[in-house]
């Protein structure tokens, strides 16, 4: 096969397939015993994993040994022998041609570097102001494209995930596994994966530090000291490593999820806690600020978003399973977590200030 990139400024349209503007068509090829090519299956991987392949609209076949097939069709209207190749048709009515994956996402799917684009957070503020929580995420997105990722835990960051999703723009996901998470919210994890059809990054606590902590204080010392240390360790120094090389981070905090601590939230922030490769603070958004928890789980029913099944057991904010309980009647949604600690307040050192 030879492998290669043209451009055309015929239009494209064949007895069966129209590809209407600012669309993109994959052509796969399917081999005589049935399977799809390696190179076509590669391919989709790499849009899959980079959040891309819902940027393809259209998938026809070429079916090997069957000159009548869609894909075969289209190799030879454009004199192409491989697999795959792709079709961007755009608004002017001319078509491009890629025949590598890699190619395609640079030209067509990524959104421009946004290193050189100033993000004023007080102009921010006063815009998001009157955004619905979906268009302050299509925002950043666009605004930082890949320097954004979206924080993933509980019911808040589903929503987001969902949001962006609908957003049809790209967007990656991480998630902190501290090693002490209910077994339901990692069943939850694979099936948040599968619905979505993402990759979550997952970062784990450090060998280096957990190890001598674990060995030195035991496994539950958070009881008698505090969760503070075993915090930092599990959590915090895992997002130092989440956030390294992005510029912005989107989470689904709620200024009325913890009246003390984060009832002066902004829509966005500057986060002193976390520099960006340029050494200046990266930025925080918080699309979810100004809705309440009714809210959250009204959206995620009406949209069968899936949740962690833990909430259906009276859990209402969730974290690691020692330091979780089911909230009692009237209580509010944090107070269920470090219980056992009346005096202080209910953060991990996540998002303090």
């Amino acid at each position: 096969m030879v492998f290669g990139q043209f451009s055309t400024s015929r239009p494209f349209r064949t007895s069966q397939v129209i590809v209407t503007p600012m669309s993109i068509l994959m052509v796969k090829k399917i081999l005589l015993d049935g399977s799809t090519c390696g190179k076509c299956t590669q391919a989709e991987e790499i849009l899959r994993k980079r959040n891309l392949w819902n940027r393809i609209d259209t998938v026809v076949y070429a079916e090997e040994g069957n000159a009548e097939s869609e894909g075969m069709k289209l190799a030879a209207e454009y004199e192409i022998d491989l697999a795959p190749f792709f079709i961007v048709k755009d608004e002017e009515g001319s078509d491009r041609l890629y025949t590598r994956v890699l190619e395609l996402i640079k030209k067509e799917l990524e959104v421009p570097s946004s290193g050189t684009l100033a993000f004023n957070i007080a102009a921010a503020n006063i815009k998001y102001e009157s955004f619905a929580p979906g268009k302050i995420l299509a925002d950043v997105q666009d605004t930082f494209g890949d320097e954004l990722i979206l924080a993933f835990s509980g019911a808040e960051d589903v929503v987001l995930i969902d949001l962006a999703a609908k957003n049809g723009k790209p967007f990656s996901v991480f998630c902190l596994d501290t090693g002490r998470l209910h077994n339901e919210t990692y069943v939850y994890l694979d099936t948040v994966r599968d619905h979505f059809g993402i990759n979550i990054d997952i970062f784990t606590p450090s060998p280096t530090l957990l190890e001598p902590f674990v060995k030195e204080k035991g496994f539950n010392s958070f009881y008698r000291d505090g969760h503070s240390k075993c915090c930092g360790i599990r959590k915090v120094e895992p997002l130092n490593r989440a956030l390294k090389g992005r510029r912005a981070w989107a989470t689904g905090l709620r200024r009325d999820q913890s009246p003390t601590t984060r009832s002066d939230l902004k829509h966005a922030e500057y986060d002193e806690g976390h520099l960006n490769d340029a050494g200046k603070p990266l930025i925080k958004i918080n699309p979810l600020l100004d809705w309440t928890s009714p809210q959250v789980w009204d959206y995620i029913r009406k949209n069968n978003v899936p949740y962690n099944p833990l909430h259906d057991s009276g859990f209402q904010s969730i974290g690691c399973q020692p330091c979780t309980r089911p909230s009692r009647p009237g209580e509010h949604e944090r107070a269920a977590r470090w219980w056992w600690e009346n005096d202080t307040e209910p953060e991990c050192g996540l998002h303090l200030k």
